[in-house]
């Protein structure tokens, strides 16, 4: 266990060192490539200085130190700041910049990154971009603006306190604002874009694409040659313009990444060009040249940057969209759904793919509520019609389940969901919905009926079967009392003088009989017959007694006893006559068998009816065996049963008979014996009024 343990310890550990190597490796890149742009950035800076001024039109020093801030954790910004520290001194220095002044610029340009990045990953969660336009405002407003109006109130102090330079502190303070703002606009954003994703985007572009960023590139060179350098300082200002076109290109193309490339190519030629004396911006004294560049500039870049995030923002929305739109056509595909919206502003419709083919609309039909209801089954059209208007008002979700007959005769089953939706001004706008193909389901379902159905009457006629001696028995009585009133009638008409009274009572009670034996016969034939049967209001009491009369003979002959205790007024049930009778004849027939071991005298039968809530519950006790001890509900599981012979189907049949009345069904131990009990719903509080 020892040497196991030594030895993950040993892998932690190494996994841990290996990661702060990476971590180390990584750290002393960044700060290796902080320190060789910073020095670089540095050097232009000095290169795109207007003399006589001390600051320079664009002082990049500070913006690429911001844009590494962005891109690296801030859990190393100290080390990205120790790495500048002598790359800012040495382009210092070589520039002939008194030490102390060296010092404070850098204190100056550390505090406007540090501001700028630290606002920034504040307020917006790595990794950085600039394709939304939140994120643009935050920039230009943290950035570009608060950490350089921050900050040159600092960089103002430390020139006047060292007397470098001849200018005024607010003069200084303006120049070196505008300086690391243009910086900030410039060079931050196309540091942050391109560095994010590295060069591995760059083989994914195209042939077309990677032709038309060539050209466009050559184009704004091109364009940025001639306005800044081939034109006279006195031509049109008008012609400033001219690259306008090419930077919208690129921010309509390429979105923040060529809008960024593009600004920065524009304000290194512009202030390059002003710089050596050539083009609109070198005709006016130093002073006000390098303002007019920085507010031309600023002025340009801005609203470039809004643009590119605006288009990338919604091109990035619509791409989602796209793909969302897509994942729920390959669910509504799988699934047989119909999707669908009208707008009743813009008078159009668009269904899915899957839903033109379900209602068998044509690919470019115009849809519309009238030919959603056409569609519709003649029988089932006022409902769907009501279902939507109903939430027409309230702007709930409607659902309504109907047919839908096309117009190739086929029927289908659908479920359809839907809303209405409203405009600002608080108008039906919209109606949006969703259809489900259910006629598979339907079928399924039907069939599972048909042969719930055929199983209940095989059931029937398997009970009929059982009773067969007690219904002979039952039948017997009449007729032999039929043949015994036609025999008397026979003497008393042999008779010279007979009893006409005597000869009536003879017919009359045969005619009583034949209507008994009537009755017994077309009972059971209702009893057995295969029909999808009918419900109707009936009271749960008439259903006991018929199913008695039924059982008597049979109760006779197995010695058994039977006691009712029926609510006198009972609430209306709708249900099948048909379908409670085999459920109560099963559930008798199970007690007489389960009482069949005991004695005689201990076979008893309590039926019981009661209202409870909304419902009527009928109760059949026994005094049997009881259910089994370790799980009662057992007896209700696909062919189980205690009977030597039983197929364990007629607990099942009873279940799925009541539960498709919206009822239940259970049963219980008793102190002795077993409790039966089902309930069905009321739908009418109408009470019979009868005795029991």
């Amino acid at each position: 266990m020892r040497a196991v343990a030594q030895i993950i310890d040993g892998g932690l550990s190494s996994r841990s060192e290996s990661k702060h190597e990476r971590l180390d490796y990584r750290s002393f890149s960044a700060a290796l490539l902080v320190f060789a742009a910073y020095y670089l950035g540095a050097k232009v800076g000095f290169a795109l200085t207007l003399r006589p001024h001390p600051v320079s039109v664009l002082w990049p020093p500070n913006s690429i130190l911001l844009a590494a801030l962005l891109l690296t954790p801030i859990r190393i910004w100290w080390v990205l700041l120790l790495a500048a520290f002598p790359a800012h001194l040495a382009a210092e220095l070589e520039s002939h910049v008194p030490p102390t002044m060296v010092f404070c610029w850098f204190i100056s340009n550390s505090c406007e990154a540090v501001i700028g990045a630290g606002c920034i990953r504040y307020l917006i969660d790595r990794p950085v971009r600039f394709d939304r336009l939140r994120n643009v405002g935050i920039f230009c407003f943290f950035a570009a603006f608060l950490g350089p109006f921050l900050s040159s109130f600092l960089d103002a102090g430390f020139v006047v306190l060292n007397h470098w330079g001849h200018d005024s502190y607010w003069e200084i303070w303006r120049i070196r604002f505008t300086s690391n703002a243009l910086a900030a606009l410039t060079l931050a954003p196309l540091i942050v874009t391109w560095s994010a994703e590295g060069i591995a985007w760059l083989v994914k572009i195209r042939r077309p694409r990677f032709l038309e960023a060539s050209l466009l590139l050559l184009g704004l060179l091109s364009v940025n040659t001639i306005v800044f350098y081939k034109l006279a300082p006195t031509a049109d200002s008008t012609v400033l313009y001219l690259p306008l076109p090419f930077l919208i290109w690129a921010a309509v193309r390429f979105g923040s990444r060529g809008a960024s490339a593009a600004i920065c190519a524009l304000t290194l030629l512009a202030i390059w060009s002003a710089g050596h004396g050539y083009g609109p911006f070198s005709t006016r004294s130093a002073h006000e040249n390098a303002l007019s560049i920085q507010m031309f500039l600023i002025v340009m870049s801005v609203p470039l940057m809004f643009l590119a995030a605006v288009i990338e923002e919604r091109s990035k929305g619509a791409l989602a969209l796209r793909e969302r739109e897509e994942r729920v056509s390959l669910a509504a595909e799988s699934a047989d759904l119909a999707f669908w919206t009208i707008d009743f502003e813009r008078k159009e419709g668009w269904m899915s793919e899957k839903g033109r083919a379900i209602f068998n609309f044509g690919p470019d039909e115009p849809l519309s509520r009238e030919l959603f209801l056409s569609r519709a089954h003649p029988e089932d059209r006022k409902i769907v019609d009501e279902a939507i208007e109903r939430v027409r008002a309230t702007s709930q979700t409607f659902e309504v389940e109907y047919r839908l007959l096309r117009p190739d005769g086929e029927t289908r089953w659908l479920i359809s969901r839907g809303r209405y939706l409203r405009n600002d001004r608080g108008e039906v706008s919209e109606l949006i919905g969703v259809a489900i193909d259910v006629t598979a389901q339907f079928k399924a379902n039907l069939q599972v009926r048909l042969q719930r159905e055929e199983m209940a009457h095989m059931s029937r006629v398997s009970s009929m079967g059982e009773l067969a001696a007690s219904l002979a028995h039952e039948l017997n009585q009449p007729l032999s009392a039929i043949a015994s009133n036609a025999a008397a009638a026979r003497r008393f008409l042999a008779q010279s003088s007979p009893e006409l009274k005597m000869f009536e009572e003879l017919l009359a009670d045969v005619a009583a009989d034949a209507r008994r034996a009537s009755d017994i016969i077309h009972g059971i034939h209702n009893f057995v017959r295969k029909s999808e049967g009918t419900r109707r209001p009936v009271n749960m009491n008439e259903i006991i007694r018929d199913v008695l009369r039924l059982l008597h003979s049979d109760l006779l002959g197995r010695a058994t006893s039977v006691e009712t205790r029926l609510a006198p007024t009972l609430p209306i049930v709708e249900a099948d006559p048909v379908n409670l009778q085999q459920v109560l004849l099963n559930l008798l027939m199970n007690s007489l068998e389960a009482m069949q071991p005991k004695p005689a005298a201990e076979r008893r039968i309590l039926i019981s009816t009661r209202c409870e809530a909304d419902s009527v519950v009928t109760s059949v006790r026994d005094y049997g065996g009881g259910l089994p001890k370790d799980n009662p509900d057992k007896i209700f599981t696909h062919f189980y049963s205690t009977k030597p012979d039983g197929m364990g189907m007629g607990l099942t049949i009873v279940r799925s008979i009541v539960e498709a009345h919206g009822g239940k069904l259970g049963a219980e131990n008793a102190d002795q014996g077993a409790r039966f009990f089902f309930s069905l719903p009321v739908v009418a509080k109408k009470e019979t009024g009868e005795i029991a």
